[in-house]
């Protein structure tokens, strides 16, 4: 198992990211919001983040079995309307991102037509928002263990159904 004694960044640093944040806070829906940040963190692997969104998506009502769903969304497309699947499809395609065509312009277009414009924006920045905080997760190798209020689902020790 990797070391977990890497510092983490300076906390100044945090000042830009706690900016971008706020800013998705205010203007992306906490459903859509956990919906980004429960995949995002699963794809990227972030146990860190994994288990504080968890936590926080438990916490606002939802159940684990809603959780596991939207980590691996594809093997249950069909528990997602319209406008969920295109903000997992776009969080999927943000996340792994490596050129041009990794956000097709039909899925772009049918983001915009089930959010609208400024909130497919506003999507978009939860995804990157998401994402950054993943990368500094993994790289400063963010302890789960620390968060308050986690249990054994949250940490990915249950597996079990609820």
């Amino acid at each position: 198992m990797p070391s977990r004694n890497r510092k983490p960044i300076p906390k100044v640093a945090y000042a830009p990211m706690v900016g971008l944040e706020t800013f998705v806070r205010a203007r992306v829906d906490k459903d859509m919001s956990h919906l980004v940040q429960l995949r995002a963190s699963a794809l990227n692997q972030c146990v860190y983040c994994l288990a504080m969104h968890r936590r926080d998506a438990r916490k606002d009502g939802w159940s684990k079995d809603r959780i596991r769903q939207v980590e691996a969304w594809t093997d249950h497309r069909d528990e997602f309307n319209a406008a969920e699947a295109a903000a997992l499809e776009l969080t999927d395609a943000v996340t792994r991102i490596h050129g041009d065509e990794s956000v097709p312009d039909e899925l772009w277009n049918r983001v915009e037509a089930e959010h609208g414009e400024k909130n497919a924006r506003n999507l978009l920045m939860a995804i990157v928002t998401i994402n950054a905080w993943n990368r500094i997760g993994i790289t400063t190798r963010l302890d789960p263990t620390s968060l308050s209020g986690v249990d054994a689902f949250d940490l990915g020790e249950e597996q079990g159904e609820e």
